[in-house]
């Protein structure tokens, strides 16, 4: 069976991997000719954490991992108003949660990839003709930016937020694609004084329609991320960032100094639909489901996602069966972090009074540092 796979991060190369495992001949494209930078932090725990165990990549990406105590909220002088540990969270998950950065998280799985998996960078989706939706007729065609054309028997979308996969098939975003009235930004920069400062928590400063957070990587860099008030994807994201973040004291404005101009910059959204599949396309990881980047199971949604599509399409009898059973599988946890999504993106950055006092009074409870 030949597919093709779109979008080389998480779920494109964890699909990829367990297709090709399965004897598939796979092609997986990637629109950016060279992979992209560290990107965000996150956190990989249970489903999501077994896969990576079962494809035996623990040991090469602990290399690399972010061993955080406790997420520290501070105010705008930088003093500990309370700590979260994260110890706690990877107690009750038995031990089984990884932190680390995106881009680590894509190259260990890049390197990973079996000799069945050829990876196509600089090509991304352009074109779909399903000649056979009901299991008939001919292959289904794939035009690529880079001019060619591949016949295949299934295509995955595996391309995102922004899938172009999903447009092209499903229909415009309008129809799917639901904000939640925040943007967010994350980048990476070096600042042996700011990273000497982090320690070894993530720390978070709050205020009204804003958020900010900062960490130490692995080698000794600061990870930021920041989320703001905001409806519509800005035509200059840094500028937005330090229109919007500026002044909110401690060390965001000089870490707004090292934003880059190749800003990674999103919309808060999810992705609704009641299908994941039409014809022979099915779509996996956020451009199926995105939770939000503030429901936090991001990740291990696309890991766990990747994996389940390719055991369902193994087991079953034909890809149909195969994509239904995929969906049936994961959709009480999609909506699970969904519902988690919807009620963080009214948290993180609120605006009225009352919800910033219960926003900031509610880590208070963990106790101080």
């Amino acid at each position: 069976m030949r597919v093709l796979v779109c979008g080389a991060g998480a779920a494109g190369l964890t699909t990829a991997w367990w297709l090709g495992r399965h004897g598939w001949d796979v092609l997986l494209t990637e629109r950016d000719e060279h992979p992209r930078g560290p990107g965000h932090l996150l956190d990989i725990g249970g489903a999501g954490y077994d896969v990576l165990d079962k494809m035996g990549l623990l040991p090469a990406l602990a290399r690399t991992r972010r061993p955080i105590r406790a997420i520290e909220y501070v105010d705008q002088d930088g003093s500990t108003l309370a700590t979260v540990s994260y110890l706690a969270a990877a107690t009750l998950l038995d031990g089984r949660l990884l932190t680390i950065m995106r881009g680590d998280l894509e190259a260990a799985l890049t390197a990973a990839l079996p000799a069945q998996v050829r990876l196509r960078r600089g090509a991304e989706v352009v074109g779909v003709e399903d000649g056979g939706v009901n299991g008939l007729g001919d292959p289904l065609r794939v035009t690529l930016s880079d001019g060619r054309v591949e016949e295949v028997d299934l295509l995955v979308g595996a391309d995102g937020l922004a899938s172009t996969v999903r447009r092209l098939v499903f229909g415009p975003d309008r129809l799917y694609v639901r904000t939640l009235g925040q943007q967010s930004g994350a980048f990476v920069f070096a600042d042996d004084e700011l990273a000497a400062c982090l320690g070894p928590n993530l720390k978070v400063l709050s205020l009204a329609d804003r958020q900010a957070g900062f960490c130490r990587t692995a080698d000794g860099r600061v990870a930021a991320f920041v989320v703001h008030r905001g409806d519509h994807s800005p035509d200059d994201p840094v500028a937005e960032v330090r229109r919007r973040c500026a002044g909110m004291g401690w060390i965001v404005d000089r870490a707004l100094d090292h934003c880059p101009a190749g800003l990674a910059h999103h919309p808060v959204a999810q992705v609704e639909l009641a299908g994941w599949h039409v014809g022979r396309t099915v779509l996996v990881g956020d451009a199926a489901a995105a939770g939000s980047v503030l429901a936090g199971h991001g990740a291990s949604l696309a890991v766990f996602g990747g994996y389940r599509l390719a055991e369902s399409l193994h087991q079953a009898v034909d890809l149909r069966a195969g994509m239904i059973a995929y969906q049936q599988g994961l959709m009480p946890a999609v909506e699970l972090v969904q519902r988690t999504g919807r009620r963080a993106a009214g948290w993180v950055a609120p605006t009225t009074r009352w919800q910033i006092i219960i926003r900031d009074g509610v880590p208070a409870l963990a106790g101080p540092a």
